[in-house]
């Protein structure tokens, strides 16, 4: 007689081969243990893998040096910890309003081939999405919708992966393209909310292959070791599609908005934090991401990460990153970059205030680039919430910027999103995921 596969069954093996967990952390695990010891659901796990922290990577793959990317990137790396597809559209409608949406499709492992071997590598995976929509109509009001998270798992259904050509169904929401991902069809719905007020949304983006994808970091490769006490060593590999021409339709409670032009911004990244060597729980770590999308198909990403806040702020007055700026001839050059914050707004959820103002340097070789970026909507508006229980934010935003680009002065404006991580206070979040699981 053999034994059935389950997502416990799959979990609970796992969960078996973690090793060195911190003693002082043991009631965690014991719950976790637990959680998986039932008939566990896709977001349980979910949570489960947050608490874990970097023992969710235990016997997984975590990238480690530059390496040639393929085309078989362009779909699923089922051995590490964690990959999701980013993408964000802004819609101009034939009606004068604006639409701007954020969407992540994450995929997380909770088992590896050595640990349940009679499960396929799809069925040792749950996938989640995170959905934000600004909606600026005319006649009314700028408003952000958060759309309810929902997490999924392949082994019991909602999910659909196909890599040529490539299909990602989670849920109601979809992407599919060719065998080279773009041009690609997306599609997000949401019910009505009468509580909140957030009206019935359907969004359909068709993305064309207008412009080819750029590798971010190091060719492609972005790596950190961390000092003692810190987050672990964290190793990603991850590309980008910007500027991509947008058509489709927005439909709000029926109504339906027709899209004159836009920008669709697609990431794909995969990678995680080490398991930590030496038996500790790490410390607060954090980071400021963005994209814009300028005039003149240039665009331009930016990451700068922060470390423990004080009185819920980032405690240096200029946070160092790196960026990747790409120029209308579609070259991508690896860049130097600063961040300031210079405004926070708090959330109405969690003790968490976000940053609402900002302001980047980005040294090229041929001179620095300063951007203002500010917000379309208040933060607090854009606070979105991961399956996992984690809030962050996302907010759309319009930038400015001024510089020297290739030798001569330039002026640039667009549009972008600008998301905080790891903003509120830990301990917080893991009370949060710890009553939820208990409950």
């Amino acid at each position: 007689m053999t034994t059935r596969t389950t997502l416990g069954s799959i979990f609970s093996s796992f969960l078996a081969s973690v090793t060195d967990y911190p003693q002082s952390r043991a009631e965690v695990l014991a719950l976790v243990k637990a959680v998986a010891a039932g008939d566990p659901t896709p977001q349980q796990i979910e949570v489960c893998l947050a608490l874990l922290g970097g023992w969710a990577a235990s016997g997984l793959e975590i990238p480690r040096a530059p390496r040639p990317f393929g085309a078989d990137d362009q779909g699923e790396h089922y051995d590490t910890p964690i990959e999701w597809r980013y993408l964000t559209h802004s819609l101009n409608l034939v009606n004068g309003g604006t639409v701007s949406v954020i969407v992540n499709f994450f995929r997380k492992a909770f088992g590896t081939a050595a640990t349940s071997p009679d499960a396929s590598a799809l069925e040792r995976q749950i996938y989640s999405t995170s959905i934000g929509v600004t909606l600026q109509l005319p006649g009314a009001e700028a408003v952000h919708y958060a759309l309810p998270t929902t997490t999924f798992a392949p082994l019991t259904g909602g999910v659909e992966i196909a890599t040529a050509p490539f299909r990602m169904v989670v849920g109601k929401n979809a992407v599919t393209g060719g065998d080279a991902v773009f041009p690609l069809h997306a599609h997000y719905e949401s019910d009505a909310d009468p509580t909140s007020g957030r009206p019935a949304l359907t969004i359909d983006v068709d993305g064309a292959a207008t412009n080819p994808s750029f590798l971010q970091g190091l060719d492609g490769y972005v790596g950190a070791v961390t000092p003692p006490g810190q987050f672990p060593p964290v190793g990603w590999y991850y590309y980008s599609w910007p500027q991509q021409a947008a058509t489709g339709s927005v439909s709000v409670d029926g109504t339906v908005y027709e899209v004159a032009s836009g920008l669709t911004w697609m990431d794909h990244q995969w990678g995680g934090y080490s398991v930590p060597s030496n038996g500790e729980w790490p410390g607060w770590s954090g980071w400021m991401w963005t994209e814009f999308q300028f005039e003149g198909n240039r665009s331009l990403s930016l990451m700068c990460g922060h470390e423990a806040l004080v009185d819920h702020h980032i405690p240096q007055l200029v946070s160092p990153g790196f960026g990747t700026f790409v120029d209308s001839d579609g070259t991508a050059t690896l860049l130097s970059a600063f961040g300031e914050v210079f405004g926070y707004t708090p959330s109405p959820n969690t003790d968490a205030q976000y940053p609402n103002d900002w302001w980047f340097e980005v040294g090229t070789k041929t001179g620095p680039i300063y951007l203002v970026a500010k917000p379309v909507e208040v933060v607090r508006d854009q606070s979105l919430w991961m399956g996992s229980l984690q809030e962050y934010s996302e907010s759309s935003v319009t930038v400015i910027a001024a510089g020297i680009v290739a030798g001569k002065p330039v002026a640039l404006s667009g549009v972008g999103y600008c998301e905080g991580v790891s903003f509120e206070t830990p301990s917080e979040s893991e009370a949060r995921m710890i009553a939820f699981l208990k409950g």
